[in-house]
């Protein structure tokens, strides 16, 4: 009876053997496989939810800063705008030049007054608008514009002017302001089109 059981013992395990063996083998394929750069695919997407959540935020206090900035200078709350500058802001707005945020401030009253008694509503309606990080505080965008003009004695609507806007915005503290702003009309593209020679437009 022992004899026999001898005998049987390493029979039965055999198959246990097998599979512990080919468990072990098939383990360290695949931790070797892990560890082997070549073998890992490219197109996996790294977790960057964080990341994207803090973008996600600061694109829409840049997008509220720009459309706030807008809104009081179609207005003519020009003491509103002041808050959205950064103090070495510089640039170009539907000919306004930006030198500074003193200087801005300086001429104030002076702009105000130039459209009191116009009689006249400016909107700007602002799409499209993309974002480009340059640092952690710094943030170019670009943006399509279009400036309306109201007649308030006719109620007669007039498209002003059609072009891009482009800036650059930094954070300071827990806030961003306009460090650049240009306003860039269309028109300016049709004149440089009238510039070129004939053959040159008919070759293109």
């Amino acid at each position: 009876m022992w004899i026999g059981l001898t005998i049987k013992f390493p029979i039965m395990l055999k198959p246990v053997v097998t599979a512990v063996i080919l468990m072990l083998l098939l383990s360290a394929c695949i931790s070797k496989s892990d560890h082997n750069p070549l073998q890992q695919s490219s197109t996996e997407i790294p977790d960057t939810t964080q990341k994207f959540d803090i973008r996600h935020r600061d694109q829409q206090q840049i997008e509220k800063v720009i459309y706030s900035f807008a809104e009081n200078f179609d207005n003519v709350h020009l003491e509103k705008c002041l808050e959205l500058m950064d103090e070495n802001i510089r640039g170009e707005v539907d000919g306004v030049m930006l030198h500074g945020k003193q200087n801005f401030a300086s001429r104030i009253t002076r702009l105000a007054e130039s459209v009191k008694n116009a009689h006249y509503q400016q909107r700007h309606l602002i799409s499209n608008m993309q974002f480009e990080g340059l640092t952690n505080d710094t943030v170019k965008v670009s943006m399509y514009s279009a400036m309306l003009s109201t007649d308030l004695t006719t109620g007669m609507i007039q498209l002003m002017q059609v072009g891009y806007y482009k800036g650059k915005l930094v954070k300071k503290g827990d806030k961003w302001l306009i460090a650049v702003l240009n306003s860039l009309p269309d028109s300016r593209l049709v004149e440089n089109f009238f510039k070129e020679p004939l053959d040159s437009i008919n070759k293109r």
